[in-house]
């Protein structure tokens, strides 16, 4: 097979701008760009982390993703957009927040982005959710999208607007971020506190599995996304080594914080009885309900990915297995305080 052709970071002194910039792969893209010398400019819409990224180095425009006139400031001059503004499935949160972040968000940054003369390159993060329920054989980029919730069916109608505008010739790549873990992550933390707890136990008996990337790692396939002259007009599913059985993954944590898993299994009629009250909660007591039927979707389906195509095009080789990745995000947990105080709650996913 012959080798990808290399990247480059980019012509001395272009613009790079990354929505979402704030958030946990925002940032952590953001930190890399920035160490590898590129200029990067960042839409946020706090003021407050607007400055904080002022302060890393990074040239902050204050506006909201469905702006149209942030949108044009922070586009202006750029050559290299990584679109990663979104909003993750959240308990009370209304279906029009996700269609007015991910779907008007992108397509009024695309319109913005055609307006861009010297623009090279926009990446556009999508997710591997997008293929709804796999089972235990790994789908491709070419299987069909089976969204199953609002999070990602609208990710999926933005991924389409954005394959219609590469059609149209628009220099755009599609990446698709499978579960994303490590330091930064707050949305494994539930799964932490209960797995360390000893408050964790499988539901039902079939073995499901899941495909959880290192941050280390994602950053490193964006970047190619970005950079490599093979990527555009492409989609990738962008996961970690091999998948990892949900108990399997429970059983790294425990490993890491020196416990174990407490023995038995949660029968699925009752979790779903579980997860039938929790939706019944009002917003507020939602988001703290031990289950929501997106949270037991969550743990009892499969859901994996062929990776082969980012390597393949990109070079991309994940570096990070799964004992090192849980450790380190543990590691982080600790630092911040969050499993020295909170209490252990069943509570992951979507």
């Amino acid at each position: 097979m012959t080798p990808p052709p290399p990247t480059s970071p980019g012509r001395a002194g272009e613009l790079t701008l990354v929505t979402g910039a704030t958030g946990f792969l925002g940032a952590a893209l953001v930190g890399r760009l920035l160490a590898d010398g590129a200029r990067v400019r960042v839409l946020a819409r706090s003021p407050a982390k607007a400055a904080r990224l002022a302060e890393q180095g990074a040239e902050p425009v204050v506006g909201e993703i469905e702006d149209a006139a942030a949108l044009a400031d922070a586009l202006r001059g750029v050559a290299t957009v990584y679109h990663l503004a979104g909003r993750l499935l959240v308990p009370g949160v209304r279906r029009e927040e996700y269609r007015r972040t991910h779907v008007t968000g992108t397509s009024l940054l695309i319109a913005a982005a055609r307006r861009e003369p010297g623009l090279r390159r926009l990446v556009h993060c999508s997710t591997t959710g997008v293929l709804g329920v796999t089972g235990d054989h790994p789908a491709d980029e070419s299987a069909p999208l089976r969204p199953t919730n609002i999070y990602e069916a609208t990710k999926a109608e933005a991924e389409s607007a954005v394959r219609s505008e590469i059609h149209a010739g628009l220099p755009a790549v599609i990446a698709r971020p499978g579960l994303v873990y490590g330091p930064g992550d707050l949305h494994l933390l539930g799964f932490f506190r209960a797995v360390l707890g000893q408050r964790f136990w499988p539901i039902g008996r079939r073995p499901i599995w899941l495909h959880p990337i290192y941050i280390d790692d994602m950053v490193d396939a964006l970047v190619l996304c970005g950079r490599s002259p093979l990527a555009v007009g492409e989609c990738f599913n962008i996961a970690g080594p091999q998948p990892v059985s949900l108990v399997g993954l429970a059983a790294s944590i425990a490993r890491a914080g020196g416990t174990t898993l407490p023995a038995g299994r949660i029968p699925l009629p009752a979790a779903r009885a579980v997860a039938t009250f929790g939706d019944l909660l009002p917003p507020r007591l939602r988001r703290a309900a031990p289950l929501t039927r997106g949270r037991l979707d969550f743990l009892t389906h499969s859901r994996v990915y062929d990776i082969a195509k980012s390597g393949r095009l990109l070079g991309f080789v994940p570096q990070t297995d799964l004992s090192t990745g849980v450790v380190r995000s543990l590691a982080w947990y600790r630092e911040q305080g969050y499993l020295a105080t909170a209490p252990a709650r069943l509570r992951v996913g979507t």
